[in-house]
């Protein structure tokens, strides 16, 4: 019994999704006008271990956290060896002058 229900537990384990990335992202340069933005960064993989992730770039627009929202998004899939980093410049459309870009890091599916 306890050899069917340690099984369960590791089948369980295996079968859950990795999490969030753990590489980083360093060296930022963003710059926005009326209808573009425009970034420059670095995605770093400090760990053992290849990754899958998406690389999104969002923009948004708001003075506040309540009233902020996208006004445009670019992501791209990434597959970064372990210990390896690339250089990303990225261009995107806006629909209305962007106050903010954040680069995020998220697990492939």
């Amino acid at each position: 019994m306890r050899k069917i229900a340690l099984l369960v537990a590791v089948a369980a384990m295996a079968s859950c999704s990795r999490g969030e990335p753990r590489s980083s992202v360093d060296d930022l340069d963003w710059a926005c006008g009326p209808r573009s933005c425009s970034a420059k960064f670095r995605v770093a993989n400090a760990s053992t271990d290849d990754e899958t992730m998406v690389v999104r770039v969002r923009a948004y627009a708001g003075d506040t956290v309540a009233s902020r929202r996208i006004v445009g998004e670019h992501g791209e899939r990434l597959t970064l060896a372990a210990g390896g980093s690339k250089r990303f410049t990225v261009s995107l459309q806006t629909t209305q002058p962007a106050t903010r870009l954040r680069v995020i890091l998220e697990a492939a599916d």
